[in-house]
């Protein structure tokens, strides 16, 4: 594969991430996590080229979704705040737990995806030993660190990615003396990407929120990248997204096993779950007012119509769980239509499932948000970007060539962990270096230090 083409391939998948990991932005924890994981199982299936994976895609957006999730358990706000403390031993810090977080957050969901396209299926011993070697390893690791030693990663806040880490340990050994190498592969690049996206993300909404200096159109990029609503979330499924892409291409996949009933039942099922149940979940547990969430939702929405100048602005509120009904109903249909195209091996339509579940989670988000009701011509940047990135997705869907494009397994299932490690390392030492002078003018509010400094 031409190193221009596996860019782009990569690139799709991380645009199409990072779209989704900055609508989980607005939702949050386990339930907002699944639409991120979903794409990057969907996308990745879809740039492979590969009719073989085209048979895999619903397993791999639905266990994508379910894995990728397990990351929103996790509490990381504060760690978002030591790295952007003003004092060194503080944001080194903060970066670092960031690295280890986000690392967490995208092994298991990417090992998932190697682990299913391993050339040997795995037995269901085999899941049950990665699983247990992963929780097994994550409750000692707790139990050293946080029982024995005392140590919290943020304290006030819960210590669960603390046996995170404890658990990636576990998983990697078991990989390695099970030779599972595709899962081993994926594992890894889903630790270095969002590790790596993480800690970026939280790096580039520093400079751009902490930083004065005057150099020509540094207002107008600030302005830009303001424009992406929240800045962080994009860029973490963005380089977690793209990494793993580029690093998992040239596998061919193995075939899948139609003569077995329950490998095409679970197909169905995760069909369904992917275009329509996430979406429905989204509508019943965040997108909506009582008495389902027990969030009052509509006095902010008539405010916000209140203000937009519409004239019934508490009767167009309470039209809006209506309409996020009514994508829903579209995701049913969606899911219908992939049904449909899935069992009767219409390769062209491979791109569908992750351009219409982006588009349904788009639509979910600009009603909740009141972007649809933004008045005509006055919509700033963080109401265009999410429909600009889908265009581009898109423009790649209609233009793009994706020819079949496989390796041998010694060759794909190979990885380079020297290189990479040395450029996260380097690029954490970046991180560091710079965030001196970028957070030197940052309060030192109390939930910024995890360490507290002396200061004359």
């Amino acid at each position: 594969m031409k190193t221009s083409d596996r860019l782009l391939r990569s690139l799709f998948v991380g645009l199409a991430v990072g779209l989704a990991w900055s609508v989980r932005g607005d939702y949050g924890h386990m339930l907002g996590a699944m639409f991120p994981g979903a794409v990057l199982g969907l996308g990745f299936a879809y740039v492979t080229g590969q009719r073989a994976m085209f048979k895999w895609m619903p397993l791999l957006g639905v266990l994508g979704a379910l894995a990728i999730s397990l990351g929103g358990e996790m509490s990381y706000g504060l760690l978002h705040g030591y790295a952007s403390n003003p004092t060194f031993v503080n944001y080194s810090y903060g970066f670092f737990t960031l690295i280890l977080q986000g690392g967490a957050w995208g092994c298991f969901g990417c090992c998932v995806l190697g682990l299913l396209l391993e050339k040997e299926q795995l037995k269901a011993s085999e899941w049950a030993g990665a699983i247990g070697a992963t929780v097994a390893s994550g409750l000692l690791f707790w139990y050293v660190v946080v029982d024995l030693i005392g140590f919290s990663i943020n304290p006030g806040r819960g210590n669960t990615s603390v046996a995170y880490t404890g658990g990636v340990i576990g998983l990697f050994v078991w990989l390695i003396a099970n030779k599972k190498h595709y899962g081993l592969k994926g594992a890894f690049f889903g630790y270095v990407g969002f590790g790596l996206g993480m800690a970026m993300g939280r790096f580039v909404s520093n400079v751009r929120d902490y930083t004065s200096f005057t150099i020509g159109g540094w207002d107008v990029l600030k302005g830009l990248l303001g424009g992406f609503g929240n800045i962080m979330e994009l860029i973490v499924g963005l380089i977690g997204g793209f990494i793993f892409t580029y690093g998992m291409l040239g596998k061919k996949a193995p075939d899948f096993p139609e003569d077995k009933n329950y490998y095409k039942l679970l197909s169905v099922c995760s069909i369904f779950y992917v275009l329509a149940g996430i979406p429905i979940l989204h509508r019943l547990l965040r997108a909506t007012s009582p008495p389902v969430t027990g969030d009052d939702r509509m006095p902010r929405w008539t405010e916000l119509l209140q203000r937009y100048g519409y004239a019934d602005p508490v009767g167009l509120a309470h039209k809006i769980p209506t309409l996020v009904t009514m994508v829903c109903v579209i995701g049913i249909v969606a899911a219908v239509l992939w049904l449909l195209w899935h069992f009767r091996n219409k390769y062209r339509f491979a791109a569908f499932p992750v351009l219409a579940l982006t588009a349904l989670m788009i639509a979910i988000q600009n009603i909740d948000n009141q972007y649809l009701f933004y008045p005509f011509g006055k919509a700033e940047g963080k109401m265009l970007i999410f429909p600009g990135i889908f265009v581009l997705m898109l423009l790649y869907v209609i233009f793009g060539k994706r020819p079949e494009v496989t390796e041998p397994d010694e060759v794909a299932d190979h990885l380079n962990w020297g290189r990479w490690l040395v450029a996260l390392v380097a690029l954490y030492a970046f991180m560091v270096a710079v965030s001196g002078p970028v957070n030197a003018d940052q309060k030192r509010s109390g939930d910024q230090v995890r360490f507290p400094v002396q200061v004359d």
